[in-house]
């Protein structure tokens, strides 16, 4: 894991995405891309004077030279913002660099993405004014488009650490191989990973069964407390159910393996929608199955 991306657009949640992509890089030795893009693209309203079309275009052009410059601005801030950070707690394992562009943002993310080849991307699930319906969005389009795992986090007062893992296994083909992705990942955390599959009652017979075969792959974890594997029944509301077991199990990261399907439609399972998925308000991580 050697080089992470992290996204960013300057809001108040950028500070506590970049705490948790630091903690990411000083584990691993890692460099961090800090990248931000703005909106190139000004919709100009229709004018019934031809001649100020001039006049118009050069404004456009300032108006986006001085975007531009305070991107510049805001990015250096958050830069030395980090240094200073990594020079307080005595980190010597990580580099920062830094990327600004301008352009439609999913477009210029893929770019940058195709061009620094990161091991992993950290991304806020939530951008300027708390706006989820945006910036969940890029979030989303990245976990559907990029074959690294993807650290989505909400927003939060501070890093909660990752000793206590939850593994959202559908049960489906791959769910073995995700796993171990997952427990080779946090290896030098030395936590505690709980593989559970949510579902109804008429559904546990065959759940349970099918969890039984994916636990027979990982006893020497389980013989070990490292993992542990669970079939919850889902009682009343969807939502509580899950929110129960974060709770309880003090779950400070929820892992999935994203299907085309999976943030749409299901996660847990065919009635546990990306609603209750982004609503347990912790960190989530996509692990995408033949990621590189």
């Amino acid at each position: 894991m050697k080089k992470i991306l992290v996204p960013v657009d300057f809001s108040q949640h950028t500070d506590i995405t970049c705490q948790y992509a630091l903690e990411l890089a000083s584990t691993y030795g890692a460099e961090l891309k800090l990248f931000h893009t703005y909106f190139d693209q000004i919709i100009l309203t229709d004018t019934s004077f031809p001649d100020t079309l001039d006049m118009t275009t050069l404004y456009n052009e300032q108006l986006m030279r001085e975007i531009f410059k305070q991107s510049e601005a805001s990015m250096k801030e958050l830069h030395e913002k980090l240094e200073a950070r990594i020079k307080e707690k005595n980190i010597g394992n990580v580099t920062i660099t830094t990327h600004v562009n301008g352009g439609e943002v999913e477009h210029e993310l893929m770019e940058i993405y195709n061009e620094f080849k990161p091991d992993m991307i950290v991304i806020g699930t939530t951008g300027r004014g708390n706006n989820l319906n945006v910036w969940g969005k890029v979030s989303t389009f990245i976990i559907d488009h990029v074959k690294v795992p993807v650290f989505t986090i909400p927003v939060m007062k501070g890093f909660k650490s990752f000793d206590n893992v939850m593994f959202a296994a559908d049960l489906s083909e791959g769910n073995r191989h995700t796993l171990a992705t997952l427990l080779e990942l946090f290896m030098p955390f030395k936590n505690q990973v709980h593989a559970v599959h949510f579902c109804h009652s008429t559904k546990l017979p065959d759940a349970e069964v099918k969890m039984k075969a994916l636990q027979l792959g990982f006893s020497k974890e389980a013989a070990e407390g490292r993992i542990h594997f669970n079939v919850i029944e889902i009682e009343g509301e969807n939502q509580e159910t899950i929110d129960q077991f974060v709770k309880g199990k003090l779950i400070n990261l929820i892992a999935f393996q994203p299907h085309k399907r999976s943030l749409v439609y299901m996660v847990f399972t065919r009635n546990i929608t990306k609603k209750n998925l982004f609503a347990t308000n912790v960190p989530l991580l996509a692990l995408p199955l033949g990621q590189h």
